[in-house]
């Protein structure tokens, strides 16, 4: 997501030190505001009922509300006539009685390194709230000028990211890290500012170097976040296909058994970025394919479509996922009215859900934290600016207990019915293999107008649920409901049971012939070029523009393996009418060599004429080491 916002709201209240988090059985206890008055206290559920109330006073230091059920709370604080003084908000979580295991597919971005207060009691908190929602995995924020601000010297040592590292392992959090910067001395000049480095030895170097330095912390690694966009540097999708591979060979020098994702782009996928990804051979050089998305989740399906294709059979992370709302104009802290916290909690869940039936295998959660972006015109954080948590946060807490390591079995009830959602996983809950079904219905509708629909239930389950929980993981009996709301329920059932209900399963992704990557990199190099940009549908492609006649650029071939190599590069594939001068030509390289050629593209009278863009592809033949490729699109200069 786009990194320009109001990071943290301040408050005049004392954080809490358990972020009011609580698993069923404890006392909950929460700090009183800091004023002198006596006053009265009330909690209130997610629905704003009032549950209990109290006095408080001067003298004490904090109130206790008992043991409370599981579920999501507000305790106003009220001065003796009544009127408002501040309010806190607390959660009670039903115990975890296992660990998920690593490859629990329910996740959530932290950025740790970057987000929450900088300061030790904060991170372990943070790290603790992740853990008791049933979190493994989450994701972090790295910036490659902190810790190396030198060209290609030491890494700077016990830096934030080290510490924070170390605070999430210590938690048993796997971490998923992703840079989207370069320092200045990877810059050859202006125009390289805030983009990926010139000379990919650079990025090779610092990938090998990051992923040996936190080894044994970080599990997985992004190159690069949403280049497609200008905020992260506006590349054309075959700058980005050439950095992924000179990284995914330093992250591979480096730490051999790290995971290397594809580093996920912004917006709606488009078919051009499918064609990027595919004829530049790029899947051999990602173990995950990794992108984002804030759209509804109904268009999950329609919308994933080149995800999944790009994919090519590799395992399909969501590493960013929300639906943004604005705060409450009236709040000074961004929180969001308990309407709107109450829609995005059942949001949660239904995205969740959504996502693995799509083909997702993890899916990250954009953000625990409090996050405002767009000067605070959007708020994103399961917790507030306090570190206490919102109603999304304990959905999120659901969906880690009862999809611990779920894998989806398909979908259920009639396919005829638009807009009800059951969807049949085999997971963990509570530690025990189970089927679980996810139901809810909804419309395809905007904020407002959402958290309204009904619909009878209908579907005939041979054996009776061992219980059924709402989407804050509340106990709701152990009967099929009589009918479904917007508010998601979980179902569990007896390990087997889906399979006499007819499910269906999304058609199978084609998968690439298997290929192994080359150690030869090709780069094409032509800084002064316009770039014409498109956005549509959320979507957004640079590309390259060329004129009729001469457009001179350079293609530049670097060599990662080991050894030397030898072999030829040659235009495999032109558009009609177009020439490339040379056609072919030889290249040697040592191990870490690069290679410079310049070369003439010469287009006919028409230009690149064709609307979507003219492809051009290079391939480079290294014999034993493998084949090079760089396609790229162009498209008429406007």
């Amino acid at each position: 997501m786009y990194w320009i916002g109001l990071l943290l709201a301040l408050a005049e209240s004392t954080p809490s030190p358990t972020g009011n988090v609580f698993v069923k059985g404890e006392v909950v206890v929460v700090r009183r505001p800091n004023s002198h008055e006596r006053g009265v206290w009330r909690a209130l559920d997610d629905r704003l009922d009032e549950v209990m109330s109290g006095t408080w006073s001067p003298a004490d230091e904090t109130i206790s509300l008992g043991k409370l059920p599981v579920g999501w709370y507000r305790i106003d604080f009220l001065s003796q006539d009544g009127e408002a003084i501040d309010f806190t908000t607390a959660a009670v979580l039903a115990p975890l009685a296992a660990t998920p295991p690593p490859d629990s597919p329910v996740a959530v971005d932290v950025a740790m390194s970057w987000v929450p207060e900088s300061d030790h009691k904060i991170w372990e908190l943070t790290a603790r709230l992740a853990q008791r929602a049933g979190i493994r995995t989450v994701r972090d924020r790295l910036r490659w000028r902190d810790v190396q601000p030198q060209a290609n010297g030491p890494f700077q040592s016990d830096t934030v990211y080290d510490q924070t590292a170390e605070v999430q392992k210590q938690a048993g959090l796997q971490i998923l890290q992703v840079f989207h910067d370069s320092p200045s001395w990877t810059w050859k000049d202006p125009h390289d500012r805030g983009r990926v480095p010139t000379d990919l030895r650079d990025t090779w170097r610092f990938c090998r170097d990051v992923a040996a330095h936190f080894q044994g912390q970080v599990q997985a690694w992004e190159a690069w976040n949403e280049g497609n966009v200008r905020n992260f540097g506006g590349h054309t999708m075959d700058e980005l296909c050439s950095h992924q591979k000179a990284a995914y060979w330093g992250f591979r020098a480096g730490s051999p058994d790290a995971l290397v994702c594809w580093a996920p782009l912004a917006g709606v996928h488009t078919e051009g970025h499918y064609k990027s990804i595919t004829a530049n051979g790029v899947p051999p050089y990602f173990d995950v394919f990794a992108f984002h998305t804030y759209d509804w989740c109904h268009s999950y399906p329609k919308l994933w479509e080149w995800v999944v294709k790009a994919a090519s059979g590799k395992p399909i992370w969501v590493t960013e996922c929300d639906r943004g709302i604005a705060p409450d104009p009236d709040s000074p802290v961004g929180d969001l009215t308990p309407e709107m916290e109450r829609l995005k909690a059942q949001f949660i869940t239904q995205s969740i859900a959504t996502s693995l039936a799509t083909g997702a295998e993890r899916h990250f959660h954009f953000i625990l934290s409090q996050y405002l972006e767009g000067n605070g015109k959007v708020q994103f954080g399961l917790l507030r600016h306090d570190n206490t948590p919102r109603m999304g946060y304990v959905s999120l807490a659901a969906a880690g207990r009862f999809l611990a390591g779920a894998e989806y079995l398909g979908r259920a009830g009639d396919p005829t019915q638009k807009d009800v959602y059951l969807f049949a996983f085999r997971a963990l809950p509570d530690g025990k293999e189970r089927d679980v079904l996810v139901a809810w219905t909804e419309g395809e509708l905007d904020w407002p107008d959402r958290g309204r629909a009904e619909a009878e239930w209908t579907l005939k389950i041979p054996a009776r649920p061992e219980g059924v929980w709402d989407y804050m993981g509340r106990p709701l009996g152990a009967s099929s409901p009589k009918k479904l709301t917007s508010a998601p329920v979980y179902i569990v059932l007896p390990k087997g049971t889906t399979t006499s209900l007819s499910l269906q399963l999304p058609p199978v992704p084609d998968s690439m012939p298997e290929e192994a990557p080359c150690p030869v990199v090709l780069q094409l190099f032509a800084p002064d070029m316009p770039l014409r940009e498109r956005t549509r549908n959320w979507s957004h492609e640079y590309d390259r523009t060329m004129v009729p006649g001469e457009n001179a650029l350079d293609l530049v071939s670097y060599h990662f393996g080991e050894g030397a190599v030898s072999g030829k590069i040659r235009a495999k594939e032109l558009p009609a009418g177009w020439r490339c001068e040379p056609e072919a030509w030889d290249v040697a390289l040592n191990a870490m060599g690069r290679h410079v050629q310049g070369i003439v593209l010469h287009l006919p009278e028409a230009g690149a004429s064709e609307p979507d863009g003219a492809w051009v592809h290079f391939e480079g033949d290294f014999g034993p080491a493998g084949k090079a490729r760089l396609a790229f699109r162009v498209m008429p200069r406007e």
